[in-house]
């Protein structure tokens, strides 16, 4: 992913990252409590 800034409140002019970020929120960060930096590295690569 290249990095580009997008407007404050329009979240649409880069849907894909939005998307990318909902996902893992929903199905990882939502649901997993880390113990450390190294323990969510680990789960995220899984």
């Amino acid at each position: 992913m290249e990095w580009h800034y997008i407007a404050p409140g329009r979240p649409m002019q880069n849907g894909f990252c939005e998307s990318f970020n909902g996902r893992m929120r929903d199905e990882l960060l939502n649901e997993t409590l880390f113990l450390s930096l190294a323990h969510a590295r680990v789960e995220i690569a899984a």
